[in-house]
């Protein structure tokens, strides 16, 4: 009989120490298990869906930010910035652009209003004149022989002239005066008149007067000798 105890002591502790270790085993398999479910879950805390729309991660929303961006420009408005950063990229060709945007829009054209400075420069007096014209032959005659001006009066004649036409035509607009010959005086533009008026200065005797006057003391003006009824 006591053997027959003994046998059953030592099965009963063996019993109860397995059961301990299944118990104990399936703890630790019941521990991980919550472990790895807490784990997946912490993710898709950043992930959860809301009312407003869609979920994205950090990368899709930093995607999404830079298309509500660049959505905000129009074709005309890129194609500008790529300009802009390309001149960055290529300094030279900014400096071509640049030498491009300095040419004259009027290059090779004829400018008769810088002509006409330079005509003017050359003297305090100026007679636009016409070699076929008998006015104007009239008046040089006039001017050049029966008095002595100095400095010379500049005479152009606009028949040769290069560009004539385009001048007296500048002329007309500038002086009041479209035919010639046609006399100005001084720093003005204004016409001093024709033919007709010079010869009338020169018989009611003002002309030197006249002259000295719109030279604003640029010319010196004398008659030269000659019959009294000249």
């Amino acid at each position: 009989m006591a053997g027959v105890r003994h046998l059953r002591i030592v099965a009963l502790t063996a019993f109860v120490i397995g059961l301990v270790f299944v118990l104990h085993r399936a703890g630790s398999g019941a521990a991980s298990l919550v472990h790895a479910q807490a784990s997946d879950q912490a993710p898709n805390k950043h992930n959860l869906k809301s009312n407003n729309g869609p979920v994205y991660n950090d990368n899709e929303n930093k995607m999404v930010a830079n298309n509500i961006i660049d959505s905000k420009n129009d074709d005309k408005t890129d194609a500008k910035i790529n300009q802009e950063i390309s001149k960055e990229n290529d300094p030279k060709k900014e400096v071509d652009s640049k030498k491009e945007s300095k040419k004259p829009e009027s290059e090779g054209l004829y400018d008769p209003g810088e002509d006409l400075i330079k005509i003017r420069s050359l003297s305090p007096m100026t007679i636009f004149s016409k070699t076929g014209c008998p006015y104007s032959k009239k008046i040089k005659v006039l001017l050049m022989e029966k008095y002595q001006i100095t400095p010379s009066p500049n005479i152009v004649e606009l028949d040769i002239h290069e560009n004539g036409v385009e001048l007296q035509q500048y002329l007309a607009a500038k002086s009041g005066r479209k035919t010639v010959p046609n006399v100005l005086v001084g720093s003005s533009f204004e016409s001093r008149g024709g033919s007709d008026d010079f010869e009338k200065y020169h018989k009611d005797g003002n002309l030197i007067k006249l002259l000295v006057e719109w030279g604003s003391g640029r010319l010196q003006v004398s008659k030269n000798d000659a019959p009294s009824n000249a």
